[in-house]
């Protein structure tokens, strides 16, 4: 029985990465071309880089969470001591990460929303 939960958990924590994976994926590709057309359009007024920054933060920041969440899976599954303090520190590297671009993105979110949507 504790076989097939671990089988189980293990399953659902690279479900988690990969879910992980192709929001990063996606959010690059979007980044990508976004900024393609800024810079194809970069004499005309849009919203630019900033508006392409706070979204692909947004995005990067929602793809950290799945991240430590399969960390977590992971660590549950056979905890020893060490495997509990790289947990440790990698969660509290990402959770850093992820704070610093939430407030990244905050910072910005006044910028985004009193400029005009053409980008």
């Amino acid at each position: 029985m504790e076989d097939t939960i671990a089988r189980a958990t293990l399953f659902i924590a690279n479900l988690t990465d990969a879910c992980a994976t192709v929001i990063i994926g996606l959010a690059t590709i979007e980044a990508l071309i976004r900024s393609a057309v800024a810079f194809v359009h970069f004499r005309q007024v849009h919203q630019g880089i900033t508006a392409i920054r706070w979204r692909f933060g947004r995005w990067l920041s929602l793809a950290l969470d799945f991240l430590i969440a399969s960390d977590i899976l992971r660590t549950g599954v056979s905890p020893s001591w060490t495997e509990i303090g790289q947990l440790a520190a990698i969660v509290a590297i990402r959770i850093l990460i992820t704070f610093t671009l939430g407030k990244e993105t905050e910072d910005i979110t006044p910028q985004i929303t009193a400029a005009p949507s053409q980008s």
